[in-house]
């Protein structure tokens, strides 16, 4: 029985990557069911024994990108650093996470939200604001140690924190990964740190 439930793990994790490397390709309209099975080397049969549509595909793909985004700040957030330095990591992990996969999961975010699926996009809609709230979350923990300014709005820094990311990835993307994102990210870093910074007497 364990053994089954390991092999079941392990194709719907191979389902979903198959997908979003399909979606990175083609787009998320022009991706079928047989197409993903295709990918995986398996019929249309197995992929609806773990999955009832390709929309259920795409509701588990973006939870996995949640996965993604929230364990990073939770990685970082263990470390011993200050919170400036903390949330600076978190940025810096996210945007190296985002070279390895290409943009990959903004892409497969902005490919689902074109499809108009309400319960898709009511999904999307939770995971960034999520993972905007985890941000928010480290900018009080910051505001509490003396190192970020009492009269920061923390919602409206963390959102701006995740338009930087998202931003840069776009310009990145359109640019044809040209240049280095973290070296973009460095001034921008600073400019949001000199924002927010408390300065000390």
């Amino acid at each position: 029985m364990a053994q089954k439930h390991k092999n079941s793990v392990v194709r719907r994790r191979q389902i979903i990557n198959a997908a979003r490397k399909l979606i990175i390709k083609r787009g998320s309209e022009h991706i079928t069911v047989r197409e993903i099975a295709k990918a995986v080397g398996i019929t249309e049969g197995d992929i609806y024994r773990h999955f009832k549509s390709k929309k259920d595909i795409l509701y588990l793909l973006v939870e996995d990108i949640e996965d993604t985004w929230v364990g990073e700040i939770t990685r970082a957030n263990d470390k011993d650093d200050s919170l400036l330095e903390v949330i600076d990591n978190v940025l810096r992990e996210h945007i190296s996470a985002i070279e390895r996969r290409r943009g990959a999961s903004f892409q497969v975010i902005a490919e689902i939200i074109s499809l108009g699926d309400v319960r898709l996009n009511k999904k999307v809609s939770e995971v960034m604001n999520k993972y905007i709230g985890c941000l928010a979350d480290l900018l009080s923990r910051g505001v509490k140690s003396g190192e970020i300014r009492e009269d920061v709005n923390l919602e409206a820094a963390a959102t701006v924190l995740f338009g930087i990311i998202q931003g840069l990835v776009n310009i990145w993307a359109l640019n044809n990964y040209g240049f280095d994102p973290q070296e973009k990210y460095e001034s921008l870093w600073h400019i949001f740190r000199e924002a927010i910074a408390k300065r000390q007497n």
